[in-house]
């Protein structure tokens, strides 16, 4: 995360920056805190299917329970704060390169394998 507040690209961040990144996480907590129903401190498949329908996402629950999987570092079958803001940041870099080449907006695209990983390094890279 400090990579991207990092704006001279100096591999740290200064006072200003490190303001930004706060308030960047604060306003994620908020998010977070909405969205755990049962105060958990974390956030299960249901409640990231929620979550997911309220940005706009129309996902379905195996693939909400796949994300949780994927970013439950502590193999709990929930997500904590941080897991959350990743996965979150990882559909919206997946959804903004899919919709880059969904042209018509069709919820379809056509892309070679090659397309496929460079899309999937691009956002391992941007995460």
């Amino acid at each position: 995360m400090i990579g991207m507040f990092d704006k001279d690209k100096s591999g740290t961040i200064d006072i200003y920056e490190f303001s930004a990144l706060w308030k960047y996480i604060q306003e994620w907590k908020q998010c977070f805190d909405s969205f755990d129903r049962d105060r958990s401190g974390t956030i299960d498949a249901g409640e990231l299917h929620q979550a997911f329908s309220t940005f706009g996402y129309r996902l379905s629950m195996d693939f909400c329970q796949v994300c949780v999987r994927q970013f439950d570092r502590a193999h709990v079958n929930t997500m904590k704060l941080d897991d959350f803001i990743q996965c979150c940041v990882m559909l919206k870099s997946l959804t903004d390169a899919f919709r880059h080449r969904d042209t018509q907006q069709r919820g379809v695209i056509t892309i070679t394998y090659e397309q496929f990983m460079e899309m999937a390094l691009d956002n391992t890279l941007a995460v």
